[in-house]
């Protein structure tokens, strides 16, 4: 078997111990087929993956160093190619995706990484491992020069608009009266931006053709894992094995509301009871359709669009699992 590793020398914001290096993994793989590729810029690792991953007839594995934006560059590049399984070197930031695999299912446990996250940051184990056929899903749309591929979760209204507003003010700068006050991007986005103009979303969202709710919406998911956001358990009964995506969508709600359902939904107890406006479905593919643009966040990537199509596809890649 050929193992090629993928390296984002950005991730975890570029902190050295978040870096892996030449070193660490020439001895990781000492006496196996590899090569080491370090990513040079935004996406580099999904045209690299695709021109590398057509010459390779014999098995590969390939080891994605990074957090989940590296993960999701990485499912984009080894689509299609059945010769291909995926393992996650996760040194990431929030490191969403591999909480799905936690051992400890208590919220804190799985937040604080005491469940066993650490065997995906662990090369001899991941060269051990096992790969297993999971469920990606596929979001199509008008607005896409190509099909997206999900891994994890898809989330659009309300938490796509603090990312989205959280990026453009990284990017931008804060107003001066902000950065006084030493505030996160993402928190005056949140504030500012998703408190005011993100609680009443004109999205209707259909999961397997049935409409899941009239007018507009505060926020809805669309899973294979369960994390986003580092710490919001969005989707805790998905289970990526089983054909379907779980579909959650919380309807529009008065301050007071988002306020007490908030909590419930950051630890995944959303779904325990019965709600009124809460709205759980699994569905084989979910179509979304706004009257204009919106941002829809996958694995915690923007893309802009106003009618989506999103599509489970089984077991479309294998996947990595250190037991």
């Amino acid at each position: 078997m050929k193992h090629i590793i993928i390296s984002n020398e950005h991730a975890g914001h570029g902190l050295e111990n978040a870096r892996v290096s030449q070193e660490t993994v020439a001895e990781a793989f000492k006496g196996l087929d590899f090569e080491y590729h370090v990513t040079e810029g935004p996406k580099e690792a999904i045209s690299f993956l695709k021109k590398r991953l057509a010459k390779e007839k014999e098995p590969v594995r390939i080891y994605c160093c990074g957090g989940d934006g590296s993960i999701h560059e990485a499912v984009q590049g080894i689509m299609g190619f059945e010769n291909v399984e995926l393992a996650i070197y996760a040194n990431g930031t929030g490191n969403d995706f591999v909480k799905t695999y936690s051992k400890d299912r208590t919220y804190e446990g799985i937040v604080k990484g005491k469940g066993g996250e650490k065997r995906f940051s662990d090369f001899k184990e991941l060269i051990n491992a096992k790969a297993y056929p999971i469920d990606i899903s596929k979001v199509s749309g008008p607005s896409l020069k190509e099909d997206v591929y999900s891994i994890n979760v898809i989330n659009f209204g309300f938490d796509a608009i603090v990312g989205a507003r959280g990026n453009y003010y990284k990017e931008n700068g804060l107003p001066e009266a902000a950065v006084k006050k030493g505030m996160d991007p993402y928190d005056y986005a949140l504030k500012y931006d998703a408190m005011k103009h993100g609680r009443f979303n004109d999205i209707i969202v259909y999961a397997d053709g049935e409409k899941l709710n009239e007018k507009q919406m505060l926020l809805a998911t669309v899973a294979q894992g369960q994390f986003v956001g580092a710490k919001f358990w969005a989707a805790p009964k998905s289970d990526n094995t089983d054909g379907l995506m779980d579909v959650c969508l919380l309807k529009t709600m008065t301050m007071l509301g988002l306020g007490m359902i908030i909590g419930g939904y950051t630890k995944g107890k959303h779904l325990n009871k019965k709600k009124r406006k809460v709205v759980y479905r699994r569905a084989k593919e979910v179509r979304i359709a706004a009257p204009e643009d919106i941002d829809l966040c996958v694995d915690g990537e923007m893309y802009s669009g106003k009618d989506f199509t999103i599509t489970c596809m089984p077991g479309a890649i294998k996947l990595v699992i250190p037991e």
